[in-house]
């Protein structure tokens, strides 16, 4: 194949027209002076690695030794980057915008719990199987939205939060490192930390929130150096630059069936993640938006599912696009795709300076415990929210509660895991695992018997109250959002006040149905 044809392989389709809002300074594709993409692109990266935090608490959680975490976090740097440089470029393969990976919070438990029971090698294969799946889900991942509605990823998002819990009280109150007496130091660092963070949310400026989690680690950390336990490690031993991944020891991926299951569930969350960060950037960089570039949010779901192939690849774990980083880009006005470019640049080249990874290790076990209770809140809360997002009915209340109290029992009482056999242990033995499958498992059983069209015949003497009601029948049936079901009341109200209006006698017949995306109604008459 000739370069030329290559080329236009891998190019990206023609952009649609679309029109820079007046806020924004600079368009997608527009040239900002060097000095803004440099600028910009370096802040937005310093920014990202500040959730590098995240991967040594994987690294900490896996039992690495400081070496080893130190290597553990350069390596996802790494992927990091190479994540925002594909997603920067304009191809097939990304969306040719400024989306800045970072390592998830949500993927913490799952990375640690698959590591812990299956090993390392399970955890590659897994994360490599979900990768290669979502390339080739990224055109259809809409459709399978039925099968993980909001309130299945609701539940799965309470788990993750209740799963966080157990580490975040053990680090926050001393019993890290095999201590099992309550550290008063320990409990000051910690509060401090998750006060800081906490108050920066509540009351801080969206600036000052998107470095909520710094500051508390800064706050936490100098409260750990007054009490006199701040940890101490051989920066200076480290080389200054070094090659990532090197030395990390990586084995070869091993495919096993559970491992599988657990991370692609996990998976589909950060798709959905995704697919709501391409959006917003898509509907931030363009004053005349109507409806979804669905082309470009394929392309950065693929590009997402080439990264997580990658952190596969090394191990290390994986994530999505930061929105902390689109806050950013919205602030400054500047979300064109050449400071992706600089981003992505600039956390490769932080990857092949260890002792930046060693500050990450440094960070204080109090100091990571009130980040983890801090980020076990917002994903508890972030749950209970998805969950009442649409309107409930005794399907989906079963559906949650018992998701919830599976895998709250399996946390509760760990005698549960003792007969189970040995490739069901990382099922059993994992709230989060329990309580996902068994929320997919309830979701296709009830749906079972929903009607998905509805007809009533509406009585001309009393339509207007009989369409309200079949409205609320059908949004409580088909779990839609309460402003949805309101919106389609004061249509039909309207409609049916302007057929009346037009000498149109008899009764009217409203037809409702729904396919996880669109609520139709139709008058008949």
């Amino acid at each position: 194949m000739k370069a030329g044809s290559l080329a236009r392989a891998f190019a990206a389709p023609p952009r649609g027209k679309r029109e820079r809002p007046e806020e924004m300074l600079y368009g997608i594709d527009d040239r900002p002076p060097s000095a803004v993409p440099v600028g910009l692109g370096t802040q937005l990266a310093l920014l990202a690695l500040i959730f590098a935090l995240y991967a040594a608490i994987a690294g900490q959680g896996m039992g690495f030794d400081a070496a080893q975490t130190a290597a553990f976090v350069s390596a996802t740097v790494l992927i990091m980057g190479c994540g925002t440089l594909l997603q920067a470029l304009p191809s097939r393969f990304g969306a040719g915008m400024l989306l800045v990976s970072i390592p998830g919070a949500g993927r913490l438990p799952i990375h640690i719990a698959v590591t812990l029971h299956y090993g390392l090698a399970a955890t590659m294969g897994a994360t490599i199987v979900a990768g290669v799946l979502t390339v080739l889900l990224a055109r259809v991942i809409p459709r399978l939205r039925p099968i993980f509605p909001p309130e299945v990823i609701g539940v799965v998002l309470v788990m993750m939060g209740m799963t966080l819990v157990t580490g975040g009280v053990s680090r926050s109150v001393g019993f890290s490192g095999g201590a099992h007496a309550i550290s008063i130091p320990a409990i000051a660092a910690a509060f401090a930390t998750l006060a800081c963070m906490v108050g920066i949310a509540v009351w801080g400026t969206p600036a000052w929130r998107r470095v909520a989690m710094l500051a508390g680690a800064l706050v936490g950390t100098a409260v750990t150096a007054m009490l006199g336990s701040v940890p101490t490690s051989n920066l200076t031993d480290m080389p200054f630059v070094a090659l990532p991944v090197v030395g990390l020891n990586l084995p070869l991926p091993e495919f096993h069936l559970i491992p599988i299951v657990i991370v692609v569930v996990a998976q589909f969350i950060t798709m959905m993640d995704q697919f709501g960060s391409a959006l917003t950037m898509d509907r931030m960089t363009d004053a005349h938006w109507r409806r979804a570039d669905m082309p470009m949010v394929g392309r950065a779901v693929t590009g997402m599912g080439l990264t997580h192939i990658l952190f596969g690849l090394t191990g290390t774990l994986p994530g999505g696009s930061s929105s902390a980083n689109i806050g950013l880009v919205h602030a400054t006005g500047t979300p064109a795709r050449r400071v992706g470019l600089v981003a992505g640049g600039v956390l490769v080249v932080a990857a092949f300076f260890p002792p930046l990874a060693g500050l990450l290790v440094l960070t204080p076990a109090p100091v990571v415990g009130g980040i983890l209770l801090y980020t076990a809140a917002y994903m508890l809360t972030a749950g209970m929210d998805l969950i009442m997002s649409r309107m409930m009915n005794p399907r989906r209340n079963f559906t949650v509660g018992l998701a919830i109290v599976c895998g709250s029992s399996v946390m509760l009482i760990p005698e549960l895991s003792k007969a189970a056999p040995d490739w069901m242990l990382v099922i059993v033995q994992s709230g989060l695992t329990v309580g996902a499958l068994v929320a997919v498992a309830l979701n296709a059983v009830f749906r079972i018997g929903a009607r998905q069209t509805l007809r009533q015949e509406l009585a001309p003497a009393n339509e207007a109250a009989d369409a309200r009601e079949a409205i609320d029948r059908a949004g409580t049936l088909w779990g839609l959002r309460r402003d949805t079901a309101l919106r389609a009341q004061h249509a039909i109200g309207e409609a049916l006040e302007a057929l009346r209006q037009a000498g149109v006698a008899g009764a009217v017949t409203l037809t409702t149905s729904f396919d996880e995306f669109h609520f139709v109604c139709v008058l008949s008459w």
